[in-house]
């Protein structure tokens, strides 16, 4: 008996050493660098921008130093399901299939999905999209080729691995459509003004962008959400707006839009 309460408490003292050394060490966001001005590096090559703010901001919150993880965004929920990160702060939009797969914070942003038309087109709104006659070009594992899949069964579906190369289907007329956040329309609509549109309608049946995390980490969920409603009124937000995003909000009220961060 007694050695066998002898080994409980060694094991005891081990979980507890454990769980003190994974609250020291750094938390692993991660996050693909192509997204400026959310997700970018600086002149030196180092992770910069909104996201890297508001991670930085949940690190200061949480008193643990972070560290950004560059992955590709198609790997980076299996990144998560397997340790090699513990957050994703990627631009990623809250869907039910990821929700399955694992937990999301409350929404921080309220962003939309809209589409960017190649200029004859027949398609003029989001209720022209399940045609077998459209073909809608997206981004490999975004929320555009995700909702294109579940919403547009029957279009003819494209997934591309690099936005740019999407983009240019639709601005060379080899594709209809291109979905994805309204920042990013915008952007590749001044790109090719001459052979786009931008329909700034909402697609329906999307929700904002989340802190994804691995199911059952119910107390770091709960910090978190706590930290996304302080930040949007503590003055976290307007730092974060003021240092990276000023000039899209203007960009945005030209469009007559609501800007979404």
């Amino acid at each position: 008996m007694k050695k066998i309460l002898g080994l409980l408490i060694v094991l005891m003292l081990v979980l507890v050493g454990c769980q003190s050394a994974d609250e020291d060490s750094p938390l692993k966001v991660g996050m693909e660098l192509k997204y400026p001005p959310f997700e970018t590096k600086d002149e030196s090559g180092k992770p910069a921008g909104a996201s890297v703010m508001l991670a930085e901001a949940l690190g200061e919150y949480l008193g643990r130093e972070i560290e950004i993880v560059e992955t590709d965004y198609a790997s980076l929920i299996p990144a998560l399901e397997q340790g090699t990160i513990d957050l994703i702060i990627s631009s990623m939009t809250i869907t039910p299939a990821r929700e399955e797969v694992v937990d999301f914070s409350d929404p921080y942003t309220n962003s939309q999905l809209m589409m960017l038309v190649y200029k004859d087109s027949k398609v003029q709104s989001p209720d022209d999209l399940n045609d077998p006659e459209v073909i809608i070009a997206s981004k490999t594992g975004t929320i555009g080729a995700l909702w294109a899949a579940q919403y547009a069964p029957n279009a003819q579906i494209r997934n591309i691995d690099e936005e740019a190369s999407a983009v240019l289907e639709v601005a060379q007329g080899k594709a209809d459509v291109f979905i994805y956040d309204p920042l990013s329309i915008i952007r590749h609509h001044e790109n090719y003004p001459d052979t786009t549109r931008a329909v700034l309608e909402p697609l329906p049946n999307t929700k904002g962008w989340g802190i994804a995390m691995r199911k059952g980490e119910d107390a770091l969920k709960e910090k978190i959400n706590a930290f996304i409603a302080e930040a949007k009124t503590d003055g976290t937000y307007d730092a974060i707006r003021e240092e990276w995003l000023q000039d899209k909000i203007e960009e945005f009220e030209q469009y007559g839009l609501e800007f979404f961060f």
